[in-house]
């Protein structure tokens, strides 16, 4: 081992001398590349017998240029593919040993190959510009289509905020006005409690006797005595809901709000006992004092009279017209009969006279009332078709007419 490790340091020595080399040690080569120039600069057999596999343990598989073949060492293959190319586009090298028809006959040749080389290269160039600029066309054109999906995608955000915003701001002045409109409606139903209680402290409660005791009529007749199209007669065209309200018909006191507000034309909204009110414990002054007053004694009525009481009051101090007050007298005044001897057609032609008796009492007038009247006895149920009819196309004539 001794005599070993000696003649290894004497074999370094001489080959750094024969080779020039700076170092003292010979560095072990890398690769194949570095073994040659090693061997040539040294021109002595180098240290060890390199093997394939010492570029892969040594981690240069991107630089290994030995491979096998049927067991034997092949050249590197970046020497082998040096080796085997030829380069078609060198230039001969210029011989001055040549005659002159053969250096004009070679600088052609050359001449000729370097401008088929640049038109080569040429023609190569002008492929890479054209798939170059086809693909920056289409770089662009997609670009162009990204930026108008973008656009449009800005566009929609935008309408849809713009509506957003729009239904925002409507549904907020919506409801300002609709919190509004409830504080006045608070408001108004505040003052208008305290404004009722006010009218009615002082007011009698409503009794019986008390409505006997105002009655007009002289005439006074049983409701069982009065036919019973005449009394279907006047709760179809003026209190349709008599038999369900409590003397109050908010229905149509909103009806006839709205009607009121909204048209130039008036309509009441008074129930048949705020209108027995009207005509026998309060007056006929148009204000809303006095519809509060029939309000409350409308309510009284029903707590103390039934509604047939409460219609047969109504009935009986009716006004007709000339002085005539109640049913009784209506009937003798336009027909020359007794109230119970009515029939459907006549029934229904005393009641709209009621409306009005100044228009009504003329007998064009009545009959078109008297359909009117019909009409609604058929809608809500109280005739059949056939009586409505019959009742229609039935005569009937005035006293005065007759005379």
């Amino acid at each position: 081992m001794f005599n070993n490790s000696n003649e290894n340091k004497v074999r370094r020595r001489n080959v750094s001398s024969s080779g020039g080399s700076s170092s003292n040690r010979i560095r072990r080569p890398d690769n194949s590349y570095d073994e040659e120039r090693l061997r040539e600069n040294t021109k002595s057999k180098p240290l060890f017998e390199r093997t394939a596999n010492d570029d892969f343990k040594r981690g240069n598989n991107s630089r290994s240029a030995l491979s096998r073949k049927n067991g034997e060492r092949l050249q590197p293959r970046s020497n082998r593919s040096q080796n085997n190319r030829i380069d078609t586009n060198k230039e001969k090298e210029y011989d001055y040993s040549m005659l002159p028809s053969e250096r004009k006959k070679r600088a052609r040749e050359n001449t000729s190959n370097l401008s088929s080389r640049i038109s080569d290269n040429k023609n190569s160039v002008s492929d890479d510009v054209k798939f170059n600029y086809g693909a920056r066309e289409r770089y662009r054109e997609s670009n162009r289509d990204r930026e108008i999906i973008k656009k449009t995608r800005k566009s929609s955000k935008n309408k849809k905020n713009k509506k957003k915003k729009i239904k925002s701001k409507v549904f907020y002045y919506v409801s300002r006005i609709v919190a509004m409109l409830l504080v006045l409606c608070i408001v108004a139903g505040a003052c208008g409690i305290g404004y009722a209680k006010y009218v009615t402290k002082d007011m009698p409660e409503v009794t019986e006797k008390m409505v006997h005791e105002r009655y007009i009529s002289s005439k006074e007749v049983p409701i069982k005595d009065m036919p019973k199209d005449l009394r279907n007669a006047i709760v179809a065209i003026e209190d349709e809901r008599f038999y369900q309200h409590n003397g109050v018909d908010k229905k149509a006191l909103v009806r006839s709000l709205v009607h009121n507000i909204l048209t130039d034309s008036r309509q009441g909204g008074s129930t048949i006992e705020m209108q027995l009110s009207k005509n026998l414990l309060t007056s006929s002054e148009v204000s809303i004092k006095r519809k509060i007053m029939d309000m409350y004694n409308a309510v009284g009525m029903n707590r103390v009279m039934k509604k047939d009481e409460i219609l047969e009051a109504y009935l009986n101090n009716i006004y007709f017209g000339e002085n005539a007050y109640g049913v009784a007298a209506g009937a003798e005044l336009y027909f020359g009969k007794n109230v119970k001897d009515l029939d459907l057609a006549e029934s229904a032609m005393l009641v709209g006279i009621t409306n009005n008796p100044k228009i009504y009492s003329n007998y064009s007038a009545a009959k078109t009332r008297q359909k009117i009247i019909l009409k609604k006895m058929y809608e809500l149920g109280y005739i059949k078709e056939a009586q409505y009819k019959e009742a229609v196309a039935e005569m009937v004539h005035f006293r005065s007419e007759i005379e």
